[in-house]
């Protein structure tokens, strides 16, 4: 299996963990606050990190390296990325919030060629608009009230998340995908605990309620190792080896798993409006692929 095959699963698997993180948020946020669950989330998840540290598995040297990039990258995502999600999908439907997020590798492909000079065929620009046409018909298309406010906040969300995959392609050459990663995970724990004491205005007993609920913890537990320390790498590792266009075009596929686990976990309603959009996105997804393993040069 050539580097580029197991960057591209890595990537497609990173992205499809991504998918039942909404299911687990959901249950946990019916004994949290959001910012709580966020930093309790990442706290762990650093702690993850540290404990893979501790027992050699894993190195880190930043000396000499610009570390600004790095700091950068980890404001970028999680932190600014989490907060315009958070309030933008509390201004605007759920339907419209999944719209939105799908516009993520539209906006990523021109990042990479603006930025990074990453190439794209005609074939790859295609599938990659035609993947968002997908998320409008699997997230059924009715977007009801939407704000320029949600608007604005969603637009900060997608912004972030283009430019966390190009700048983490950018600095790969320079930082290992754990590096990034535990720093990402250190800036979302610094910046989301503070936030959580705001947001519980200092009544620490009130905070620590949620860790009284089982389903709680296995919601914590699954945001916090497997959707946070085992996606990111997976997705970092993946950007050492494929240009960042191609590697968001998977992000998509975040929106087909979280629908299917609504479905299929969740007993939510099913339509052959939502089935085509999987499709399409499915399609669009494996065209971006194969034509990116074909042509040296795209992106």
């Amino acid at each position: 299996m050539t580097k580029n095959l197991k960057a591209t699963l890595g990537a497609l698997l990173g992205y499809s963990i991504f998918g039942f993180s909404f299911l687990f948020s959901k249950t946990a946020l019916e004994f949290s606050s959001p910012f709580f669950l966020l930093g309790v989330r990442f706290l762990l998840a650093f702690l993850a990190l540290n404990a893979v540290l501790l027992f050699g598995k894993a190195k880190i040297s930043l000396r000499g390296k610009p570390v600004g990039s790095l700091l950068l990258l980890g404001l970028i995502q999680p932190v600014c990325y989490f907060i315009f999600e958070t309030y933008g999908i509390n201004s605007t439907s759920a339907a419209f919030s999944g719209v939105m997020i799908g516009m993520v590798p539209v906006v990523g492909l021109i990042f990479g060629i603006l930025f990074l000079k990453e190439k794209c065929s005609l074939l790859q620009g295609l599938c990659t608009v035609f993947s968002v046409f997908g998320v409008y018909l699997t997230t059924s298309g009715g977007f009801g009230n939407v704000s320029a406010k949600g608007f604005l906040l969603l637009f900060g969300a997608v912004v972030s998340a283009a430019l966390f995959t190009i700048l983490s392609r950018k600095i790969s050459k320079d930082f290992s995908a754990f590096e990034r990663t535990y720093v990402m995970f250190f800036l979302g724990s610094a910046v989301f605990i503070p936030f959580a004491f705001f947001e519980g205005r200092n009544d620490l007993s009130l905070m620590l309620k949620p860790f009284s609920e089982p389903m709680f913890w296995i919601s914590v537990i699954y945001l916090a190792i497997i959707s946070s320390v085992c996606a990111f790498l997976l997705i970092n590792s993946a950007l050492n080896h494929i240009p960042a266009g191609r590697a968001l075009i998977f992000s998509n596929f975040t929106t087909v798993i979280s629908v299917l686990a609504g479905i299929f976990i969740m007993g939510d309603s099913f339509s052959g409006i939502q089935l085509l959009g999987i499709l399409i996105i499915t399609v669009s997804v494996f065209g971006v692929s194969y034509n990116g393993k074909n042509k040296k040069h795209t992106a």
